[in-house]
């Protein structure tokens, strides 16, 4: 799937070809077409003007065929575009999951805030036999597990699950995740 082109990719590159050669038939026809500024607006409908002005009927087809390229082209690119960005996503998401669950942590959590410094992410820290971890997973943004939490209580996770288990003196709460990989 690597070495798969991007149809986004390819798709702005012939659009972007498309609006240079839209600029070409401009320029050699005598009109100040926009390279940059506007052109993907412009340069189609300077085109447009001048196939109704073009008596040759095949040049007068070729001139309406990129008139129209253009808008079908730039609707394509933008589907495909959000489309790919959807499976990025999907797929960061599949990736940290399985992080996710390779993970195992457990102590008394010592520290609870934003680091600022990380985006703001929410953070916790705990400690245990071996020393003291911080824990900014996305597990505390999900289902108010965050606000959940207090310093004090004792939280773990083991490897393999995709909860965590939050223990105050009153009892077990389940913190539970939100993944959606369809695993």
């Amino acid at each position: 799937m690597q070495n798969t082109p991007n149809p986004a990719v390819i798709l702005a590159i012939v659009l972007n070809g498309l609006i240079f050669v839209i600029y070409l038939i401009l320029k050699n026809n005598g009109e100040k077409g926009s390279f940059f500024n506007g052109a993907i607006l412009k340069n189609p409908i300077k085109l447009f003007r001048l196939a109704n002005r073009t008596e040759n009927k095949g040049i007068k087809f070729t001139y309406f065929s990129l008139v129209f390229a253009v808008p079908v082209l730039t609707i394509l690119f933008a589907f495909t575009a959000f489309t790919r960005i959807s499976e990025f996503g999907k797929s960061d998401e599949c990736e940290y999951e399985e992080y996710f669950r390779s993970r195992e942590w457990n102590g008394k959590i010592v520290d609870k805030y934003l680091d600022k410094e990380n985006h703001g992410y929410l953070t916790i820290s705990i400690k245990n036999q071996k020393g003291i971890y911080i824990i900014q997973d996305e597990i505390l943004y999900e289902f108010n597990n965050y606000e959940l939490i207090e310093i004090g209580d004792s939280i773990s996770k083991t490897k393999g699950e995709l909860i965590a288990h939050l223990y105050k003196p009153n009892g077990e709460t389940e913190l539970k995740s939100d993944f959606n990989c369809g695993k």
